[in-house]
């Protein structure tokens, strides 16, 4: 019996699933670990394809074709990673000057958002799925065997922003809607590909939360 991550709002378990991935024991995540696996709904373009063990010594863009919107939000999600500590001290100095750089960056984002979303492939269609630090839920049109390894590409439709990424999988179960639902965990993820999964999954949790209040 596979043993799976069941990611609720509140409390993470693991569980030991039955084959038709209904959970038969369930034994606490420690607290800290929480945060880690909290899963947020949310809808991506995804690309999927089978690796090798031996293949995660390389970054898993390079197996996918090249595409120059995603080469361009990757390069300004660096450049922005690597000048915030430095932005953090301007702004903490001299608040107007920070105000106003962060107001620049957000005149590049919309610029370069459009520009992407310009050369995006019409074939590539947005999909449902789930999402946690530890790993990703998605429908697929095959069922993917347990354990095997994948690459992954991911853009998310907020912020248009992607990572490329080795996968795992859990599991796969029929879906009711047709295809099946496949759970997978991050294999291997680099530090830069982590914190845009946790800044996104934050600023969905802030929006879930504005729209609550609001209502």
């Amino acid at each position: 019996m596979p043993n799976l991550l069941i990611r609720g709002r509140y409390q993470t378990t693991t569980a030991t699933c039955d084959n038709n991935g209904i959970a038969m024991e369930f034994k606490d995540v420690k607290p800290d670990e929480r945060r880690r696996f909290y899963r947020v709904e949310d809808a991506a373009i995804l690309d999927i394809t089978p690796v090798q063990a031996s293949d995660l010594s390389q970054p898993a863009e390079v197996h996918f074709a090249e595409s120059p919107a995603f080469a361009l939000m990757r390069e300004l999600r660096n450049i922005e990673q690597e000048q915030a500590a430095l932005q953090r001290a301007i702004s903490d100095r001299y608040h107007d000057i920070g105000q106003y750089l962060q107001g620049m960056n957000r005149k590049i984002e919309v610029i370069a958002r459009v520009a992407a979303n310009g050369t995006t492939s019409k074939k590539q269609r947005l999909q449902a799925i789930d999402l946690s630090e530890g790993g990703i839920g998605f429908n697929h049109s095959e069922k993917l065997p347990a354990d095997s390894l994948h690459a992954l590409k991911l853009w998310f439709k907020q912020g248009f922003l992607g990572i490329a990424a080795y996968v795992k999988i859990v599991a796969s179960h029929r879906d009711i809607e047709g295809g099946y639902h496949v759970s997978a965990a991050f294999q291997d993820l680099p530090d830069a590909d982590a914190q845009i999964i946790a800044r996104h999954i934050m600023q969905i949790q802030a929006a879930e939360l504005r729209k609550r209040r609001e209502d």
